[in-house]
């Protein structure tokens, strides 16, 4: 990953490209409307960057379904989107980015980024209420088979296919604190730390690493 602008001028680019039917412009404009909306201010912004974001992504999957990026955008954008809703709605759209996660993998195992939503998507099921498991479990028939143990074997291999990838050691180090594994949390989150910026949003991901080692001051 590389640190890339955010000019009004690229975005304007980038949206011109996309109407013309470029499928590369499409995925990057649905990453860069996802990278603004994790640094938009407000939850009005945030939510329509991520609705934009969304729409990006499945037009890049219509102009070329047979190559990942479309679908691992679609993975992250959805995934946004979900965390903006609640009961029902919120578990419906996990299933949508289970399966554009999946997609994604079966026809690049090498993609991080839908390794990384696929890991999210596993400890976001694992740490869902007791009511709401309910009702995942009548829209995937059972309930699926998420596990804290799976996310962190995707987040291990997306650190291995990105080691700078400041993004990865955060959520990698976030989960094992969820798993209560607090010395290897605590390895990767100082790993992040020590890393250079090498992405628009990696200072929000080192708060998060950050606030993560500080709430949890007598577990490391």
């Amino acid at each position: 990953m590389k640190i890339t602008s955010r000019s009004a001028a690229l975005a304007l680019l980038l949206a011109g490209a996309v109407q013309a039917g470029d499928y590369d412009a499409a995925w990057q404009r649905a990453r860069d409307l996802a990278d603004q909306g994790i640094l938009a201010a407000g939850r009005d912004q945030q939510k329509q960057f991520f609705l934009e974001a969304e729409q990006a992504a499945r037009q890049a999957v219509r102009l070329q379904p047979s190559d990942s990026k479309g679908h691992a955008f679609l993975a992250v954008a959805v995934g946004r989107l979900a965390l903006f809703e609640g009961g029902r709605h919120k578990v419906e759209l996990s299933r949508e980015v289970k399966t554009a996660a999946e997609q994604a993998l079966a026809l690049n195992p090498n993609d991080d980024m839908a390794c990384h939503t696929l890991a999210l998507w596993h400890r976001e099921l694992v740490q869902l209420n007791r009511a709401l498991k309910k009702v995942a479990e009548l829209l995937y028939g059972r309930f699926p088979p998420a596990s804290l143990a799976e996310a962190i074997r995707l987040l291990r291999r997306e650190v291995e296919l990105a080691p700078d990838a400041i993004v990865h050691r955060v959520e990698l180090g976030r989960t094992l604190v969820a798993a209560r594994q607090w010395a290897a949390a605590k390895q990767e989150l100082d790993a992040a730390l020590a890393l250079l910026d090498s992405w628009i949003t990696d200072n929000y991901y080192r708060e998060l690493a950050k606030q993560c080692l500080n709430s949890n001051p007598h577990k490391f």
